[in-house]
């Protein structure tokens, strides 16, 4: 039977994949430069903001697995969490203020659910590791709050008009 920490690494790898997959598919091919400009259709906007939230994302979870090994310690992942809250209003606000066409409003919406989700996401982790409790993996609000989070980002997907 695979162990815990086996089946979060491997959902964590397959979180990767799948939001690179993603940009890979939604990323317009005819648009050489940088990707330093900020996106200008609706597309480009969610497309930003979804890899941007899979790679924190991606990112903290594999914090989470070294804080519970004691490879990290409280503070840095309390700092990362910290800049992390920050990124994400930042993602928030940048699809509040887009202004989206009507057949993406429902896809906006669902992502504007699924980063305050994630909010409460990394609010909670926040408690648990202040409170130093490793036996993380146990929590059920956390992983409830992640399958929220997954479900509002699934649903966005699937609203798109594409």
């Amino acid at each position: 039977m695979a162990s815990k920490k086996g089946i979060a690494i491997t959902a964590v790898i397959a979180a990767a994949i799948v939001g690179s997959s993603f940009l890979i598919w939604f990323i317009p091919q005819s648009s050489p430069g940088s990707m330093t400009e900020l996106p200008r259709d609706d597309n480009g906007i969610i497309s930003d903001v979804y890899s941007r939230h899979q790679s924190l994302a991606t990112n903290i979870e594999s914090k989470l697995e070294q804080w519970k090994s004691g490879e990290v310690s409280s503070n840095d992942i309390l700092s990362q969490i910290s800049l992390d809250r920050s990124d994400i209003q930042n993602m928030r606000q940048q699809l509040d203020s887009a202004s989206p066409a009507q057949e993406w409003q429902q896809s906006y919406d669902f992502y504007i659910q699924a980063l305050d989700s994630f909010l409460r996401y990394l609010d909670l982790m926040q408690t648990i590791i202040e409170e130093n409790d490793r036996m993380v993996d146990s929590n059920p609000r956390l992983d409830g709050l992640k399958q929220e989070w997954e479900g509002y980002v699934d649903d966005s997907i699937n609203a798109m008009p594409i």
